[in-house]
């Protein structure tokens, strides 16, 4: 048995609005209304981007240095624990960083649960659903 993976103008319609159902809802949550005020909050702090800023730069260094073998000193960790410190002492920062834990784990959760309808061709069941996370 073949399968076309395509969108036909009825099906592509109906994920659609379906798609738009699933965006309202989030959009409503209570909770991901906070969160997306502190992601607002953040964008509009220049001082709050700049610390985020200078951290995600170190961390790009040092995962760069780690994937070319090169041994990270006390110094460079060091430096990179205070630049974090710094950034999570900021209201605005913190909150963003928490912002973005909080979206991705939604994003992984509706993820696997309909990876698990994809996987095994039927809805998944309510421990599934209570357990937040897809196969394996």
């Amino acid at each position: 048995m073949s399968i076309i993976i395509g969108e036909t103008p009825s099906t592509g319609n109906d994920y659609k609005e379906t798609a738009k159902d699933l965006c309202r809802a989030l959009l409503e949550d209570e909770k991901l209304k906070g969160v997306f005020t502190s992601i607002d909050a953040f964008m509009e702090n220049d001082v709050s981007k700049e610390l985020f800023s200078q951290m995600q730069t170190k961390s790009e260094e040092l995962q760069n240095k780690q994937q070319a073998g090169i041994e990270l000193t006390a110094g460079e960790v060091e430096e990179y624990n205070k630049l974090r410190e710094k950034m999570l002492d900021d209201p605005a920062a913190k909150a963003f960083v928490e912002a973005q834990e909080s979206i991705q784990s939604v994003h992984q959760t509706i993820g696997s649960w309909v990876s698990l309808v994809f996987e095994n061709g039927r809805m998944p069941t309510e421990e599934e659903f209570e357990g937040h996370c897809g196969p394996g």
